[in-house]
């Protein structure tokens, strides 16, 4: 009896230690390090200008300009009421009021985003593309339209509910510039390809959508970046580049390395996310003991913060992101007692954003390459291409990882930090500027 009261009493020493542990911890909340990430990502991103939501929110719906906030504004009444309901919105309220903008019939299937060859694929059969490009031409003037816009922020209510705006349908200016240039209009395909170009340059650096931001910035390099390397070498070398590739190759900003606009949606998107979850948004009695909702927005702002906390300079011209200081392990942060659920859900989705930084570093250094081609081109140039490289402009170099020549001598190329995109990233040299490589004995 005597060991049966000592262990009960040791018991009930346990509870009551774990008690004030959890109450302690419930009462302290998140460390001042994680309420300062959540300022920082509650901070408006402050974008000025036009914003493009409306218009890449109905773009493949033929909705005149006048009444493209009507219907948004008509969307969002809709999908905030179907928080109430939790019934999901299938999509624009466009779709039952407007023409489709959008003919596949017959047609073959455009350029993609990713899709290296675009002017070769077009080339193989001008006639097929060119009767698609006429079918879709009214898209394919909206999706240019869009160059009238200086940033994209998202307008409907962070929520789980809302569809995701059609965004391949922005890639179809890619193949009717193709058409343009191989029916002999070369100058004017350049042309609308740098205007495209510095137009998803601007949308994507200003976006608080983190899939906006991603694909923009492939759209931007891996569209249009690499339709107008496949342009220049098929000119000659003494082929001036239009007015409008000049700001659209120009040295990148350092602003255009970071992700932290989008990042700071991205975290509103997550939380909206995390809200639908009943525990989250009604917890019962043992939810309440191992979740709080408070300390799991602070829990995962502190997995975001480093895209905002990371200085631009740093990552545009820096080695690749990494976080200054490992997180310690769920038992040794005492704000996770009280949360623990809410500590491991966000522990779950940090190491990711991680990535998301690294491709922003990646688009910066994308667009020294870019800006590197156009240099080239100067007919003016002379010299090997290794002295060429030596003498450009400074902000298109960077100290960590230059533009260098791939070894059969036939591409430009830089070293991606987010490797899961492969390890380099390159576009072709034109002819004129390809040296045989030096082959060791």
């Amino acid at each position: 009896m005597r060991w049966i009261k000592r262990a009960g009493m040791g018991l009930l020493v346990l509870v009551v230690m774990v008690a004030l542990l959890w109450t302690l911890s419930r009462a302290r909340g998140a460390t001042a390090e994680q309420r300062a990430a959540l300022a920082l990502m509650h901070t408006p991103n402050g974008f000025e200008g036009r914003n493009a939501f409306d218009a890449m929110w109905v773009l493949p719906y033929d909705v005149p300009e006048a009444e493209l906030a009507t219907v948004v504004d008509a969307d969002i009444r809709v999908l905030a009421s179907a928080q109430t309901r939790a019934a999901p919105l299938s999509f624009s309220s466009a779709a039952a009021r407007y023409s489709d903008l959008r003919t596949t019939d017959g047609a073959p299937a455009p350029c993609g985003v990713l899709e290296r060859g675009c002017l070769a694929k077009v080339g193989a059969s001008t006639a097929r593309y060119a009767a698609a490009v006429e079918a879709n031409r009214a898209l394919i003037e909206r999706v240019e339209g869009l160059a009238a816009y200086q940033h994209h922020a998202w307008r409907l209510p962070w929520d789980a509910n809302a569809p995701m705006m059609p965004l391949t349908h922005l890639a179809w200016p890619l193949t009717s510039h193709a058409v343009l240039f191989h029916q002999g209009e070369r100058m004017a395909a350049v042309d609308a390809t740098c205007r495209d170009l510095a137009t998803w340059r601007r949308l994507s650096a200003q976006s608080d959508t983190l899939i906006v931001r991603m694909f923009g910035a492939a759209l931007t390099t891996d569209g249009y970046g690499s339709l107008l390397a496949e342009m220049l070498a098929a000119m000659p070398a003494d082929a001036p580049l239009p007015v409008s590739c000049r700001g659209a190759l120009a040295a990148p900003r350092a602003s255009e390395a970071s992700v932290c606009p989008a990042m700071r949606g991205e975290f509103a998107w997550s939380m909206a996310m995390a809200d639908t979850m009943p525990d989250m948004r009604e917890p019962g009695f043992w939810a309440r003991l191992v979740l709080d909702r408070q300390g799991y927005a602070s829990a995962l702002a502190s997995e975001m913060a480093p895209a905002c906390e990371a200085a631009d300079n740093a990552l545009a011209h820096g080695p690749p992101f990494a976080r200054s200081h490992a997180r310690p392990s769920l038992w040794r942060r005492f704000e996770c007692v009280a949360n623990s659920t809410g500590c491991i859900l966000a522990d779950i989705a940090g190491p990711a954003y991680d990535g998301y930084i690294r491709r922003g570093q990646d688009h910066h250094a994308r667009l020294q390459l870019l800006g590197t081609l156009a240099w080239l081109h100067d007919p003016r140039g002379d010299g090997t291409l290794a002295a060429r490289l030596a003498r450009r402009p400074a902000e298109l170099r960077s100290p960590t990882r230059d533009v260098t020549v791939s070894a059969d001598g036939r591409e430009l190329e830089i070293a991606q930090y987010d490797t899961g995109r492969g390890a380099s990233w390159s576009l072709s040299l034109p002819a004129y500027l390809v040296e045989s490589p030096v082959v060791s004995d």
